[in-house]
């Protein structure tokens, strides 16, 4: 009688561990960190002259005589970010009573410049690391006399630029640029400027050989490159299960580590999220709406899906936001069910699936690889109650029987 009831008990909790072990479950995380820089308008002036054929750095000052063709050729360089650039010519007399230099005196304005109200403007975009002269010559008129003796004269050159992304000057009009305010310039001291590189697909794998999630890029704006005032830029990254069992894919968004200066930035940026066309976030770069898990979908095995997101500058920034970077945190998890071939022949597999459950720092809690169907332990616990039951009424019953 004590062996049956013995017999009993194993087979129920035989059959107890034969259901625990036909399902796992699967998570794991990964954090994409997005940087965004804006760019900046840097451009420098130097004048030179010629020397018996060789070009040297203008020297100041000089004694001039009546007639006299002086070499002055003022080169305005871009340092930074392609721009549009004037420029406009300031005259010094000391002498107001006597004739002074006027722009007739100058010539050799080189191509594509011309001239509206007070400013001449270079009516090509100045390309970074790129030249252009202004003028080469200052003619003084042979008809001077005594009377400008000891007379000082001074020309001062002022060059000033605007960025060529997302404006263009109207040339026909009296001022092409409008009513743009100009600022001083904040950059670098080296003046170097980063460039938009060469686009590169982006991708969130949860993939089948490696069984976690897997990111391409490492930075999801890297295709954008430093963004300018009015930039619009958008981008797709390609969503995939490459596993063989069902998954679910989340995606959230953090700030965690930024400065006050920094969110403010994120904040001051549009972003738009579509999921395969249907828009699930319209706000700012910060996110706040995208603080916890949004499920992107359940993929099955081999599915794909697109994740677009769009980005878009203020048109209205100035110079106080040159230079300024921040980044943003997006964190993707997945959570799989999959079916188990058999308890024993999967104890390595379960095994790396823990290790990798080990590493989930996002949205989700982090825990190891569990076995047993996602309906829970609760039907596994009533089983066992269950059974505990059947076999303590075996035992009353037969003590009964005794009894009689």
């Amino acid at each position: 009688m004590s062996r049956g009831i013995k017999r009993t008990a194993i087979i129920f909790a035989a059959a107890l561990l034969g259901i625990a072990g036909t399902y796992g479950y699967f998570s794991d995380t990964l954090k994409v960190t997005n940087h965004i820089a804006l760019g900046d308008v840097n451009i420098g002036l130097q004048e030179y002259e010629k020397k018996g054929g060789t070009e040297v750095a203008y020297e100041n000052p000089k004694t001039i005589l009546p007639g006299a063709v002086l070499s002055k050729i003022p080169r305005i360089t871009n340092y930074a970010m392609p721009c549009w650039i004037r420029a406009r010519i300031l005259f010094e007399n000391n002498s107001p009573e006597s004739e002074g230099l006027d722009e007739a005196m100058i010539s050799g304005f080189t191509k594509n410049w011309v001239k509206r109200g007070e400013y001449y403007y270079y009516t090509q975009i100045l390309k970074k690391r790129e030249s252009v002269d202004f003028f080469q010559t200052v003619t003084i008129p042979a008809s001077w006399t005594e009377t400008h003796t000891d007379q000082r004269l001074g020309i001062t050159v002022q060059a000033e630029a605007i960025q060529a992304s997302n404006f263009q000057p109207d040339f026909s009009a009296m001022s092409p640029w409008g009513n743009q305010k100009i600022q001083k310039c904040v950059h670098e001291q080296d003046g170097t400027s980063v460039c938009k590189p060469e686009k590169t697909k982006l991708s969130v794998e949860f993939s089948g050989e490696a069984h976690k999630l897997m990111a391409v890029p490492g930075d999801f704006f890297s295709n954008m490159g430093t963004a300018m005032p009015g930039d619009i830029f958008e981008d797709t990254v390609a969503v995939s299960n490459t596993t063989k069992n069902e998954a679910e894919i989340f995606f959230r968004t953090s700030v965690e580590g930024q400065t006050d200066r920094q969110i403010s930035l994120l904040k001051g940026i549009r972003l738009t999220v579509y999921l395969n066309e249907e828009r699930v976030y319209r706000g700012t770069l910060d996110s706040p709406g995208l603080e916890k898990n949004h499920s992107l979908g359940v993929y099955q095995a081999n599915q794909k899906g697109n994740l677009k997101f769009v980005l878009e500058i203020p048109e209205k920034w100035d110079n106080t936001y040159a230079l300024q970077k921040a980044a943003v945190h997006w964190i993707f998890s997945v959570s799989e069910t999959e079916e188990k071939e058999n308890t024993e022949n999967r104890q390595g597999t379960d095994a790396r699936s823990s290790e990798a459950m080990a590493k989930d720092t996002g949205g989700r809690e982090a825990s190891s690889v569990k076995t047993g169907d996602q309906t829970g332990t609760e039907w596994y616990l009533l089983i066992l109650l269950g059974s505990g039951i059947l076999i303590l009424a075996v035992v009353i019953r037969r003590k009964r029987r005794r009894r009689l």
